[in-house]
């Protein structure tokens, strides 16, 4: 993870355009505000990178914690949401003054191809301390076997042909393609997990999960997994018979 991110504190960006980041965040909120459940409860979103629209997380919700490891994402998330009481920023050892099962939802978007084995076992070990025994984990746009750049640009292609901004998408991934994001990329790879794997990892930690049938966000070549302390798995009020139901 270090390595990936000094590369998010030197301010890579590997977004086509304002308008790409725009919806992008707007797409992932959307998202994440349909599997909340009803009422005041407590998100955590554990990197989060810009997080454009986390107040409207928090207006939906009521508290939204953005937990960021990069200072300089960090440091603009916390000018972003200064005057904002439903907003919270913290860094990875903010999580320790969490309470025990103090989190109703928390969030894991776009984070694990980053992480390596050990770190994955220890987030998950951790958001199982932290969830409520109500509590839902949602990790999203995970990369399984198979899927590589060729896959993410044709799904990047159809989010911007959908979303307006296909114009500015060819000269930027021709720049993308020789950034030190991509670099770094062909030269570590990134983490791909199945389903089985996740459903391995996150029993060892305590959790049930599965998958759901469509990705957080707009890359459906990618898959999000929701889980649980509950056993068997999760089908209480945050879900209910909705979305995590549904066959694959």
């Amino acid at each position: 993870m270090s390595a990936w991110l000094d590369e998010w504190n030197r301010g890579q960006d590997v977004y086509i355009s304002d308008r790409h980041r725009d919806r992008h965040f707007r797409a992932v909120t959307r998202d994440i505000i349909r599997l909340l459940p009803p009422g005041d409860i407590r998100v955590l979103d554990y990197g989060p990178g810009d997080a454009l629209f986390a107040d409207r997380i928090a207006a939906a919700c009521g508290e939204v914690i953005l937990c960021e490891a990069a200072d300089s994402i960090r440091a603009r998330l916390t000018a972003r949401f200064t005057d904002h009481r439903g907003v919270s920023v913290i860094g990875p050892d903010g999580l320790t003054g969490l309470a025990a099962g103090s989190v109703d939802v928390m969030v894991v978007h776009s984070v694990v191809q980053y992480l390596d084995s050990d770190e994955i076992d220890a987030l998950l070990r951790e958001s199982h301390r932290l969830l409520g025994p109500d509590g839902l984990l949602v990790v999203g746009d995970i990369v399984p076997p198979g899927v590589g750049l060729v896959s993410d640009t044709v799904e990047l292609l159809r989010f911007a042909i959908r979303e307006g901004f296909l114009t500015d998408a060819v000269p930027a991934l021709l720049r993308l393609a020789v950034s030190p994001y991509a670099r770094r990329r062909r030269r570590h790879g990134l983490t791909r997990l199945d389903e089985q794997q996740m459903t391995v990892r996150a029993r060892q930690a305590g959790l049930s999960g599965r998958r759901m049938r469509s990705n957080v966000g707009n890359n459906q070549a990618r898959w999000t997994f929701v889980a649980s302390t509950a056993s068997p798995p999760h089908r209480s009020r945050t879900l209910g018979e909705a979305e995590a139901d549904r066959p694959v």
